[in-house]
């Protein structure tokens, strides 16, 4: 699933993302572990990390629903385009890439305090 959206810099703001399999059907990813990464470019360290144990709540596990969860210390320093992604690993180790896309962090005016 290929999202991209936007943030002023310094907001909070919570993803929702429901992992489907080829058909449209929801894939199970109860016991599943996540992780979501935003970069300025691919292959590069991620400027902001997420995972199941920090920033991403599996929400409606048996339908395939998480949230990620941005929080506004997680942008108050960027600016600019990145490109972010969200993988689930599966109990049986199977990895799959569910969401990709560009996040654009818009400059703002008043500063985070």
């Amino acid at each position: 699933m290929a999202t991209d959206f936007q943030i002023y810099q310094g907001d909070s703001k919570t993803l929702s993302v429901t992992v489907q399999d080829s058909d449209g059907d929801a894939v199970v990813i109860t016991s599943a572990t996540i992780k979501w990464q935003a970069s300025k470019s691919k292959g590069k360290t991620a400027d902001i990390s997420k995972t199941t144990s920090a920033g991403i709540s599996i929400t409606d596990g048996p339908n395939g629903v998480f949230e990620i969860t941005l929080a506004g210390s997680d942008t108050e320093s960027l600016t600019g385009e990145f490109y972010h992604e969200a993988e689930v690993i599966f109990s049986d180790s199977t990895i799959s890439t569910v969401l990709v896309g560009r996040m654009r962090i818009i400059p703002v005016l008043i500063a985070a305090t």
